[in-house]
């Protein structure tokens, strides 16, 4: 895999990350979710939201090419909004994303971290070593649901 440059948010970034994570989750959920689910996504990650998280946690960029690709926060002890552009999925950049992020919070002293996983991730997540503690959803009206899996790690320092 080429050398991926990876780096810590700046508020700057703030119009790629949103039109990122609005497009992904416009195009990676079509099959799995109903249209009252994906638009509880995008309410969900909403450009405040993205920016508020950012600051009360660690949120990292990657950029191949010079162009955002993928991102994803850590907010205490929980891994959330890790996106990664459809038309770089695939390529090791989730994983590359999920490690730093990982890194991050044991660098913090956070042995254990967990996240929300969406139909669609949580083979990605099941790789990288997360176990299902449930599965859950929310309901998103018209009596439609978003099926979600809580999902935990423990974190080996020595890695």
């Amino acid at each position: 895999m080429e050398d991926i440059p990876l780096r810590r948010f700046r508020s700057g970034d703030i119009e790629d990350v949103s039109r990122l994570v609005t497009g992904t989750i416009e195009v990676s959920y079509a099959e799995s979710y109903p249209r009252e689910a994906i638009d509880y996504f995008l309410e969900y990650h909403t450009v405040e939201q993205i920016l508020a998280d950012a600051d009360r946690g660690c949120t990292f960029v990657i950029e191949p090419g010079g162009r955002i690709a993928g991102t994803g926060t850590l907010l205490g002890t929980t891994i959330k909004r890790v996106f990664v552009h459809p038309s770089r999925q695939r390529r090791g950049y989730g994983a590359l994303l999920m490690h730093a992020l990982e890194s991050e919070a044991l660098r913090r002293g956070i042995r254990r971290v967990d996240l929300s996983a969406s139909l669609p991730s949580k083979r990605f997540y099941d790789r990288l070593g997360y176990a299902t503690e449930c599965e859950d959803y929310v309901p998103v009206g018209n009596g439609k649901r978003l099926d979600y899996y809580a999902m935990a790690k423990t974190l080996d320092a020595g890695r």
